[in-house]
């Protein structure tokens, strides 16, 4: 259990690191350089880079536990399109796939590359020298691009985005990741402390109701406590003009946020479960110390991304 804690610490330090790095040269690249390439870089630079390393990865790991369930999916064909799903809102950002307000903004590029891939996928699996298995076969092809590679692109629509002032994006998906991990945290904590009703025997028999309560707690906090924290020391410019005493309405509505974010990061750790037990694996890799595969690691964010975004530009509008 220490042996994890570490691990989970040591985990977030870096990801910590990361992000202010990526911050540190988008702004040094947006004073110094007044062409295309900065444009992209101070849109982010180490965020989109990694985070589609491992996305494609996680592809790789899904690809796997499908193949020994009998399925075919075309996954070099799997792996280019989700790279090309991370990196559209980058590249979108920066007016590199065209100027129009489509273009650079929202999610048009991601749908139109997600329409690309499900026709694409059919194409490579239907006209193949045998059309056995096809249905299966072009189901394990789109289920990586979509869970994975559109999922998880609105990480990096929220770090590049066009319509989110300066850095916000960053501090904002560092907010949200670290809500949606601090559930795992409070869920593991309160679960091995307290747990004894169990929430889904039969795809996590360990997690538990208490846990699961836990978590949603642990989230609800740690939303609240990062978002006041991030908008007292001005890191977060679209909430910087919030008075005093908007402040608690501020905290509650992060609250409430972190609770939705745990509640759909536990559900996305459940289906990654599911996957687990069809494919009959314990975990998805071997490449995480106490952790299992890049799969197992980005389970419960892949669900609260797309939550996220939806809730922030849609309902709330902060961004």
């Amino acid at each position: 259990m220490s042996q994890r804690i570490a691990y989970g610490a040591l985990a977030i330090a870096v990801l910590t690191l990361a992000f202010m790095l990526d911050i540190a040269i988008a702004q040094a690249c947006s004073e110094r350089f007044d062409n295309a390439l900065g444009d992209l870089l101070s849109r982010g630079s180490i965020i989109p880079l990694v985070f589609s390393l491992v996305a494609v990865a996680a592809t790789l790991e899904l690809g796997r536990l499908l193949r020994s369930m009998s399925a075919e999916p075309q996954l070099g064909f799997a792996c280019l399109m989700v790279a090309a799903l991370m990196l559209s809102p980058w590249f979108s950002a920066a007016g590199w796939l065209g100027s129009f307000p489509a273009a650079v903004e929202g999610l048009y590029w991601q749908l139109f590359l997600l329409a690309v891939a499900v026709a694409g996928s059919a194409i490579l699996v239907v006209f193949r020298r045998t059309p056995e298995g096809a249905l299966r076969d072009l189901g394990a092809t789109c289920i990586p691009i979509f869970y994975i590679g559109f999922l998880a692109s609105f990480a990096v629509q929220f770090r590049c985005g066009r319509d989110i002032p300066a850095d916000d994006g960053a501090w904002l998906l560092l907010i949200i990741l670290l809500t949606t991990k601090v559930s795992d945290i409070g869920a593991y904590f309160v679960g091995s402390t307290i747990g004894r009703h169990k929430i889904a025997p039969v795809l996590s028999p360990g997690k538990s109701v208490e846990g699961a309560v836990g978590g949603v707690i642990a989230s609800g906090i740690a939303g609240a406590a990062l978002t006041v924290a991030a908008t007292n020391e001005g890191w977060l410019v679209s909430l910087s003009d919030y008075a005093a005493s908007e402040r608690f309405a501020l905290a509650s509505w992060a609250f409430g946020l972190g609770v939705l974010l745990s509640v759909s990061g536990q559900i996305g750790d459940f289906v990654e479960s599911g996957f687990k037990r069809d494919a009959r694996a314990k975990d998805s890799g071997n490449v995480l110390p106490q952790y299992g595969g890049i799969l197992d690691l980005i389970d419960s964010p892949v669900l609260a991304l797309p939550v996220a975004w939806f809730l922030l530009t849609a309902v709330l509008r902060v961004v």
